[in-house]
């Protein structure tokens, strides 16, 4: 092929939602993947960006979900549900904790009224500035400088009463690597809040099936794709380690390939790392496991977060800092297809063993086993993985998107989950990036 015009380092949702934007400007790209073929992600996503799902016409293409909409839910010990209907949730929450029922509807007015003034500062590819411009009153200012240095076990606690709800609701503030009591992690949960505001589309939902790589896939098009491409070395003219401009990347096998703009679906610093600079390895990561089953079940559509004490969160987080499995995780449990579920662990070490594997695989399907009885002995595979994204942090929270995108190279870009917010499968980072690259080669 001729020379490229852009490479994209990485087939997953940024890096073919960022390939899928240049192919549409006319771009030749190149598309290098590691492994055999482009993995489908297990489990749920949420905040998917309507734009990319309009602009790259991916229901068209064969985007399916078996959930559009998955509620929060927790068991204590019946399952309680915390839908988008406030009523209907403070109704379940009142055989749990009258005083919570009654907390529940304004924490959702002041978790989503400061959501819905943030959401362009999240959403639009702002180059600069901070996020107070966009709150007009001097409450909500107040709100957001409190909650910048404030935790979200803390914040929670000021709301309810019930540990196994201010549980549940953590799930979401430990994304990323937080620590559930560190700065940042209650700006996590309005974050979340300003997702699931985007309508059914932001909202947490489970893609059908093999659809959302696949219809990605197809949205690239002209684009050219090499899989068993490892790169090792993003290549670099007039600067040293970690700056100058981009000229182009070297595989595995010692072929460079030349290109005047690189887009990466990888982390800040495994992109950076791969440009020269010193690498800095992830200490907690999150385990994702698909269950197979030989029947179909009958499971709530909703995203079942089994953790029973929040204090559970901080012991786990320091016992996968320390390279341990936690005595007792967190988990999330959702209805993949009737006869597959989809389970969601965090906070774990980076790098599991083998035999750590089979240890969380075995929770997973005991946990299974006690909310639906009779399910574990019908398990017939399980699909593993495991991430280990750098760590979230509030400055993220409040870094323009366009700076999040951007690197110190000329012409190298960020497309991937870690250069969102929060690390996610939005495909947003990977729509401004591409915007920034052809702004660049303009």
């Amino acid at each position: 092929m001729k020379k490229p015009d852009a490479i994209v380092i990485g087939a997953d949702v940024g890096g073919l939602a960022a390939a899928a934007y240049l192919t549409r400007a006319g771009k030749q790209v190149l598309v290098l993947e590691r492994e055999v073929t482009p993995a489908e992600p297990i489990g749920p996503v949420y905040a998917l960006d309507p734009l990319v799902l309009s602009d790259l016409k991916l229901p068209a293409r064969g985007l399916r979900f078996v959930h559009r909409d998955l509620p929060l839910a927790f068991a204590a010990p019946n399952i309680v549900s915390l839908g988008r209907d406030p009523h209907q949730a403070a109704r379940a929450l009142g055989r749990l904790s009258l005083a919570d029922a009654g907390a529940w509807a304004s924490f959702r007015r002041e978790l989503y009224g400061l959501a819905r003034q943030l959401r362009p500062w999240w959403w639009s590819a702002l180059a600069d500035g901070a996020p107070g411009w966009m709150l007009e009153r001097a409450k909500a200012k107040a709100l957001l400088a409190r909650l910048s240095v404030t935790g979200a076990d803390a914040f929670l606690a000021e709301h309810f009463e019930s540990e196994s709800l201010i549980a549940a609701l953590l799930f979401d503030a430990s994304a990323g690597g937080f620590h559930v009591s560190e700065p940042g992690s209650a700006l996590a949960l309005v974050w979340r809040a300003a997702q699931e505001m985007a309508g059914l589309e932001g909202a947490t939902s489970m893609p059908a099936p093999d659809t959302l790589i696949w219809s990605l896939i197809k949205a690239v098009g002209d684009a050219d794709f090499r899989c068993c491409a490892e790169v090792t070395a993003i290549l670099t003219h007039d600067g040293q380690a970690g700056h100058g401009r981009v000229i182009g990347v070297r595989l595995k096998n010692g072929e460079e390939i030349n290109a005047d703009c690189v887009l990466s679906s990888m982390g800040p610093s495994a992109t950076m790392a791969l440009a020269g600079q010193p690498a800095q390895h992830a200490r907690l990561g999150e385990a994702r496991l698909l269950i197979s089953l030989r029947e179909k079940i009958a499971f709530a559509p909703a995203r079942l977060v089994l953790v029973e004490r929040p204090d559970i969160f901080a012991d786990a987080h320091e016992a996968a800092r320390s390279g341990r499995l936690p005595a007792e995780l967190p988990m999330e449990f959702v209805a993949a297809s009737p006869d597959k579920v989809a389970v969601t662990l965090r906070p774990v070490p980076a790098y599991l063993k083998q035999e750590d594997k089979v240890q969380l695989a075995a929770r997973a399907v005991r946990a299974l086993g006690r909310q639906i009885p009779g399910a574990a002995s019908l398990v017939t595979g399980l699909r593993f993985s495991v991430s280990a994204p750098e760590r979230a942090s509030l400055t993220q929270l409040l870094s323009p998107s366009r700076t999040r995108v951007q690197t110190k190279i000329g012409g190298l870009y960020l497309c991937g989950a870690e250069a969102e917010p929060v690390p996610s499968l939005s495909g947003r980072a990977a729509r401004i990036a591409a915007a920034e690259a052809l702004k660049f080669q303009k």
